[in-house]
This record gives structure tokens, sequence and C-alpha cells, in this order.
């Protein structure tokens, strides 16, 4: 598939998960977090199985909708799940194995894939998927089914908010082909949020986690995870392409030569997790920040002059301020919430990191149509890096309220 074909499948994916995210964190507080968690996973694997199987551009791309729809339902309930399974003195520890994870992925993700591809096909990564989704099940009947307090489900809220979240999308893909009309789509869409907000401010359990945002600590550190994700996913889906073009690399070199950066993630989240007990998550996430941005300005040097070494530089700067950064910033955002608003809170956390890749996916792919990818390659880089480096200074204005945990 052409570069730009793949960046839109992505963002098909991705525009999914953004949408469902918030009424499938709704629907796992009212209905069950276990239930709506293991029917999200097995809607995962039913369409990774399908898409593998699929030969139609159109029908993959709905398989793709659907899929991220089941993806939205995991990636809101995990945390959830998690407080409800370990014990409060643990919790803290075990987010951050959990951000550890979230990070590993996200930077191993290009290399997993490009192995697979040298392997078989692009089908071979669909199937892959679902083996992993299916192993998921298996191990999801394993958790513990808690009893919950019962919230009534806002049914109007939900619908306003997909409505208005699948406008807000569907006019960011389709900006560059039809601008003006493209638009008017954003417009109405932010129009539609608006009036959520205003009516969920008069309620008192509103669909939008309005409670939530009036914590500074954890207002700072989504728009933090945002900006990060967003530099993250731009640079991540330019870098295979850029590599292959460049050194004429095949899918296993663009493994190895990606290989570094979730290795860097891997080694340095443990000592992460330590250091949180020695210094606050303001300086751990603005040094993290910075050290990103730094491998993303390298990396875009590098662009410029084909080289192994410096471009290894910058991946393992980028994995190391990678490890640094996502932990405690996952950690003030899920701690600062209370338990029963713990979907919640995944909710919005996951809605920032995919709001933060879509929005990279849709640069990336407005660049790689527009403009070469010789020259699209250094500018999105140097994209990436300024991102980056704004998840560094919202981090660093955080202040010692964010050491301020509610863990009960």
């Amino acid at each position: 598939m052409a570069p730009a074909t793949v960046a839109f499948l992505v963002v098909a994916y991705q525009g999914a998960l953004l949408v469902g995210l918030l009424p499938l964190a709704a629907v796992g507080e009212r209905f069950g977090l276990r239930r709506t968690f293991m029917a999200g996973v097995f809607l995962f694997a039913s369409c990774a199985v399908a898409s593998s199987l699929c030969s139609n551009f159109v029908a993959l791309i709905f398989l793709r909708i659907i899929q991220g729809l089941g993806a939205a339902a995991i990636m809101a309930l995990g945390v959830a799940l998690l407080r409800q399974s370990v014990a409060p003195e643990k919790l803290g520890d075990a987010i951050g194995w959990n951000a550890m994870t979230v990070a590993l992925m996200t930077a191993a993700g290009p290399a997993v894939g490009a192995v697979f591809l040298e392997l078989g096909s692009w089908r071979s990564v669909f199937s892959g998927g679902a083996s992993l989704a299916l192993l998921s099940l298996a191990v999801s009947f394993a958790l513990p089914a808690f009893k919950q307090p019962k919230h009534a489900f806002d049914f109007v809220g939900a619908s306003l908010y997909i409505l208005a979240a699948s406008t807000i999308v569907i006019g960011a893909v389709l900006f560059r082909t039809w601008p003006i009309n493209s638009s008017w789509l954003v417009a109405i869409g932010c129009a539609g949020l608006l009036i959520l907000v205003r009516r969920d401010r008069q309620r008192r359990t509103p669909f939008l986690p309005i409670d939530l945002f009036q914590l500074p600590a954890f207002r700072r550190s989504v728009f933090a995870s945002l900006a990060c994700f967003t530099g993250l996913s731009l640079a991540l889906l330019i870098l295979p392409f850029s590599l292959h073009a460049r050194l004429d690399a095949s899918s296993v070199q663009i493994a190895l030569l990606m290989t570094p950066w979730p290795l860097a993630v891997l080694l340095t989240t443990p000592v992460t997790t330590k250091l949180l007990y020695r210094f606050d998550a303001r300086t751990l996430c603005t040094i993290g920040g910075l050290c990103i941005s730094s491998g993303f300005a390298i990396l875009a040097f590098s662009a410029e002059r084909p080289g192994i070494a410096i471009h290894l530089l910058g991946v393992l700067a980028c994995g190391f301020g990678f490890g640094l950064f996502q932990t405690p910033n996952n950690r003030v955002m899920f701690l600062t919430a209370s338990v029963d608003r713990a979907a919640s809170a995944g909710g919005v956390q996951g809605t920032a990191r995919l709001l933060g890749q879509a929005s990279g996916a849709v640069m990336a792919s407005g660049l790689l149509s527009t403009l070469t990818l010789q020259g699209a390659t250094p500018f999105a880089l140097l994209l990436a890096a300024t991102a980056t480096l704004v998840a560094a200074l919202l981090s660093f204005r955080r202040d010692n309220e964010s050491g301020v945990l509610i863990v009960n």
C-alpha cells in the first residue's frame, strides 16, 4: 500500500477510538467494567480476523472503524479494572507498570509491524493482532467481577457527543480534499460539544467528566499527553517510510533500526517508577519531554544527512525521554481521580492519547500527500519536536498540586 493509504487506515481506526472512548467508559460504569472490557476485546479480535481476510478496501476501512470501537472499550476500562484489582498501597507501582506497557507497545509497534510484513504480507499484521487479542480475551476471564454503583446512562449526552466528535473527525480527515466544507463540519462539531458542555454544567451527573478537568494537575497532564502523542504519532508514521527510502532498508532492517526506541523505554520506565519516590512528577515529565524533543530534532538532522549513528542517537533519546515522561504523567492523571471516577479518567486519558495520535496521523497523511517523502520527513520531525517541547513546558508549569494524589 502507498504511504498515504496506510496513513488513512490509521486515521480511520484512531478516529473510531477517539469517538468511542468516553461513551464506552460510561457504558462500563453503567453495565459493568469487566463485561464491557471483554466485549471490546472480542470485537477487536473478530475485526482483526475479518481484516486479515478482507480483499476490498472500503470493507477494510469499515472493519477498522468497528475494530477501533472495540479498542476504545479496552483502553477506557483497563486502568479502572486495575484500580479495582490492586491494593491501594500498590496502586502507584501498578499504574507505573501499566504506563510502561503502553509506552513500550507504542514505541515497538512499527518494529513489530515491520517483522510481520517481512514474514508475510499486510494481512499477517492483522492476523498477529487477532492472536494477541484472543490471548487477552482468554486472560480476561480471570478478572474479578466487582460490584459497583450503577450510574444512569445518559443516552442524550452520549448521542450528542458521538455526533459532534464524529463530525469533527470526518471534517479533519477530509480537510485537505474539501477544505471549505470540512471547516464547516469541524465548526458544527465544535458547536455540538459546546452545547453538550453547557448542558452538562447544569446536570448533577454530567456525561462529560467536567469535574475532573477542574483539578489543575489532571488538566495539565491531559494536555501534556495530547501534545506528546501528537509528536510521537507523526514521527512514528513517517520514520519507517523515510528509512526505506533513504537507506533502501528492508522491513527487517527497519525493525532493527527502530528497536532501540522500545528497548530504551523498557529499560528507563522501571527506573522512572523508583525515581518517583525521590522526585516529583513535574521534574521527570519535563526532562522526559525535553529528551523526546531533542531526539526528534536529531532525527530531523539525520534526515538531511543520512547516517545510522545519528539515527540511533535520536531514537535512543526519544525512547529514554518517553520512558521518563509517560509513567509520571499517567500516574498523576489516574491517581488524582477518585476510584468511582476511574473509568471516566481512563476515558479522558485514552481520548487525549488518541486525539494526539489521530492528529499526528492526519498531519502525516497531509504531508505525504502534498510533499515528496524527502521533503516531508524533516518537516514532520521538526513538528514532532515542537509538539513534545510543548508537552515538556506544560509539565514544567505544574504546581505542587500534582503531588496530591487520591488513592482511596
